[in-house]
């Protein structure tokens, strides 16, 4: 199914990764994320795990139009 679709190989670990900037771009609670990836500090969640993707970046710029 990998190469059929040209999927991307990943392991484990890049999908905790994966499932965290999910979460972020669909706005959930840094908090819940962090307790659904058994991080004890938060700031590994935030740092090390959530990763912005283009889209998150043009829609938080997007903000601006709304200035009048």
């Amino acid at each position: 199914m990998i190469e059929k679709y040209s999927l991307p190989k990943l392991n484990f670990h890049a999908l905790r990764h994966s499932y965290a900037s999910f979460m972020v771009s669909r706005n959930v609670n840094f908090k819940m994320i962090q307790e659904q990836l058994g991080h004890s500090d938060i700031k590994m969640t935030i740092n090390t795990y959530s990763h912005l993707t283009k889209k998150d970046k043009n829609e938080a710029s997007d903000h601006f139009d709304d200035l009048n």
